[in-house]
């Protein structure tokens, strides 16, 4: 088992996954116009053990970093200097990006029509376990909180800032959609009650 600041991981991590915050309508700008998602080649970083640079693979998804492999993760800042870079031979390799989550997420909310599970943001949705109950982000209000489902199909608020972190707000996902039609305005006051 491996561990890193406190965080302990069931297998060995391979990368870093860089997650974003982004404004309700920078996410749809995303969405809309930067669709492509590749590997970037050819970044090295200097290696502070080996003295040596190191190159890297950086994964984008949507025009946007979201993943870079490298050995030993949680170590990462100790090895390598961020402030050395060298460019090298920069090659870009397209890739498909399917989420696995998002596959198990459409499944938990089968009772959605097509139109409500398109007022969702379920491509960037990831596993997260809190209170020993696993959930799966459904929609980014954009502050470092979330709504999500759980295994059950059972919506809740998460508000990392509330003394209730976690908190359910709709027994099913079509009962969530009476009190959410699209905006997430809509949702502020569930998120702070």
């Amino acid at each position: 088992m491996a561990k890193m600041e406190g965080i302990y991981f069931a297998h060995k991590p391979k990368g870093i996954s860089v997650l974003h915050s982004y404004s309700q309508k920078d996410f749809a700008e995303i969405n809309r116009n930067h669709k492509s998602s590749f590997i970037l080649n050819g970044i090295s970083v200097w290696n502070k053990e080996s003295k040596s640079f190191e190159e890297i693979s950086l994964s984008y998804l949507n025009n946007t970093i979201s993943w870079f492999a490298v050995q030993n993760p949680e170590r990462f800042h100790k090895i390598f200097d961020l402030n050395q870079l060298k460019k090298g031979q920069i090659k870009l390799e397209p890739k498909e990006m399917q989420n696995p989550d998002k596959e198990k997420v459409e499944k938990l909310l089968k009772s959605l029509s097509k139109e409500q599970l398109g007022l969702l943001e379920l491509e960037h949705t990831f596993e997260m376990k809190l209170d020993e109950k696993l959930f799966y982000p459904i929609l980014n209000m954009e502050d470092g909180n979330y709504i999500a489902v759980d295994t059950k199909a059972k919506i809740y608020r998460l508000n990392h800032d509330h003394e209730e972190e976690v908190r359910l707000i709709a027994k099913n996902p079509t009962d969530f959609f009476e009190i959410y039609n699209g905006q997430k305005s809509e949702l502020e006051k569930i998120m702070y009650e």
